[in-house]
Parts: structure tokens; sequence; C-alpha cells
């Protein structure tokens, strides 16, 4: 894609990012999900690229390290900083009232819904070991879980209109 076209290049981009895709080198993009090569298509489809582009399914040879692509196309430190600071933020949250029980349940779902649009989800054995993302989404459901009867209360009282219910 020409320079000319930056704006373009960085919807797409974006856009590959989102669905998961990681770029090891300029201009190819993998997935170890073959089932997101219709969101890739699609991705190309609407910046009217479809034509120019290709896709195939392999399997990892045997030359290189499949940790070093990687490396390459994902940012895993940066993604698990910002697991490692959600679990942080949340370990040892315990709301003593109604209020606080809404207050952090909200707290807790604002920040978890970020992270479909930032984790790749790739399979375990390309993650590397006690990935903090399983940690924190077990996290996750356990508080929204725990949390949820007293903030579901709470919530029931400030938008009762008077009328006993």
């Amino acid at each position: 894609m020409p320079e000319s076209q930056r704006d373009l290049r960085h919807r797409i981009r974006s856009q590959l990012n989102w669905a998961g895709f990681g770029s090891p080198a300029a201009g190819v993009w993998i997935s170890p999900h073959p089932s997101r090569q219709a969101e890739g298509q699609r991705i190309l489809t609407d910046a009217g690229l479809a034509g120019s582009a290709m896709s195939f399914v392999a399997s990892y040879g045997q030359i290189g390290s499949q940790d070093a692509l990687v490396t390459r196309s994902w940012d895993l430190g940066a993604l698990e900083q910002r697991y490692e600071d959600f679990i942080e933020e949340f370990t040892g949250l315990d709301p003593a009232t109604g209020e606080a029980a809404l207050v952090a349940q909200t707290r807790l779902v604002h920040e978890w819904r970020r992270f479909p649009f930032l984790d790749p989800l790739l399979p375990a054995q390309l993650l590397p070991d006690n990935w903090s993302g399983t940690k924190a989404a077990g996290l996750f459901h356990t508080r929204h879980t725990d949390w949820h009867p007293a903030a579901q209360r709470e919530w029931e009282r400030l938008t009762d209109d008077g009328r006993g219910g």
C-alpha cells in the first residue's frame, strides 16, 4: 500500500490487531486461528484490498523459533503488564456495602471489557509460562460472581421508582 494511503493503512492495521492478528513483518499478518480468515477477508474487502491479498493455512516449520515469531508479531509484554495491573487493582478489593459492590462491579467490568480488543487469545503453547491473562480471567469471573448479588440489589434500590419493587 503506498505511503499516500497512510490513513487506510492505519485503519487496516488497527482492525487486524483488534481481530487478533499479529504482524511479524511489514505487510504480513498472521493468526494461529484459521477461523479468523473470514474476519481478515472482511477487513480487506471493506478496504477494497481483497483482490490483492493472499492467505494460506500452514503449520510452523523447522526453521527458526516459534517463540521468536510470536515475539515479533504480538507485544505480549505490554499485554501482560495490563493484566498484572488489573490483578493488582482487583485482588485485594473487598467492598463492604452494596454501594461499594456496585462501584467495584462497574469498575471491574469497565476495565475487563478492554481485553478482548487487546488480547489475540493465542493458544497456551504460544504464551509465556504463568501467563497473567489466565490469572486475570479467573479473578474477573470470581469477583464478578461474588459481587453481583450485592451490586444488583444496590442497582435495584437506586432504580426503584417508588412502586415497591
